[in-house]
């Protein structure tokens, strides 16, 4: 699967909902980090991550406005919202996202100011 493939994949899996298709998408010890938090290291913890976030998070939606993958690496240009008391924040993101053996190794997330 190429880095364009998997980030595609993967947005699927959490639009859908499903943590463990999504954490399937990463290495064994792949990371993911959301800007401004602490890396979140390994499957397993990546899965409880997203498991936790899809059962007790708000309504959200997530938005790939550009994605350009290269060899093994993606960028990906987004825009996160969440809905909170029926009003639609937005965030416009940028992840670098790193890929070996048709897995993320690396989601890295840079955020613009709310």
């Amino acid at each position: 699967m190429t880095p364009r493939e998997l980030v595609e994949e993967l947005v699927d899996a959490w639009q859908a909902g499903d943590a463990h298709r999504a954490a399937a998408f990463f290495a064994p010890q792949g990371v993911y980090r959301e800007s401004g938090r602490e890396a979140i290291v390994g499957r397993d913890a990546i899965y409880a991550h997203f498991a936790r976030f899809f059962r007790d998070g708000p309504a959200w939606r997530f938005t790939i406005d550009e994605l350009v993958a290269e060899g093994d690496r993606a960028a990906v240009a987004y825009r996160f919202e969440i809905n909170t008391e029926g009003t639609w924040r937005a965030r416009e993101g940028c992840a670098l996202v790193h890929c070996s053996d048709g897995l993320v190794t690396l989601w890295r997330e840079y955020q613009g100011a709310a």
